[in-house]
């Protein structure tokens, strides 16, 4: 019943949090964009975890449907995601790498209390703390590229519609 109790406390903190993370001033399309891309990345990497044992989920939402943690899967990883990005918005590359652990850290320590006190999840197989807090760091970086990424594509092509523009107005006024 402990389990359960922790799990649904953990579910509400992480619904509310869409609340307050998607309301904050800035990019709001990347802000949806990080958290799917962050679920998609998660999903790839957790799936291959779960199947060869390495983490377990004894108790979790929906257990003849799902093998992970839907919460953690698709809820807190993709949500402090974000959270991440907004941080590190406006930062140099170099302070963004460095952040990550603020982030990351947290996170992998969570979890290995949660793992050590509760049923909610367990390690095998050598998996530990270490290679939760790796895991998190790298999905982090990849995200950050993707969406810097899509933010350079998007200016480039906002510069060449802007510069068609002003060359269709220069060519009006030459005419």
């Amino acid at each position: 019943m402990r389990d359960k109790t922790i799990l649904n406390i953990i579910t509400i903190l992480g619904i509310g949090g869409w609340a307050f993370l998607f309301r904050r001033k800035g990019e709001l399309k990347d802000w949806f964009l990080i958290y799917l891309f962050k679920t998609l990345v998660s999903t790839l990497i957790d799936g291959p975890v779960i199947k060869k044992k390495y983490v377990q989920y004894p108790k979790r939402y929906f257990p003849t449907l799902f093998d992970s943690n839907i919460v953690f899967l698709y809820v807190l990883f993709p949500l402090s995601c974000v959270l991440y990005n907004q941080f590190t918005y406006k930062m140099k590359p170099l302070k963004t790498i460095l952040s990550v652990f603020l982030f990351s850290g947290p996170m992998a320590i969570g979890e290995h209390i949660i793992e050590r006190y509760t049923n909610l999840v367990k390690f095998n197989k050598g998996w530990n703390g270490f290679y939760t807090f790796t895991v998190l760091s790298s999905t982090f970086w990849v995200v950050r590229l993707f969406i810097e990424f899509i933010r350079f594509i998007d200016k480039r092509r906002q510069r060449a519609k802007d510069d068609k523009t002003t060359n269709a107005t220069y060519n009006s006024f030459n005419q």
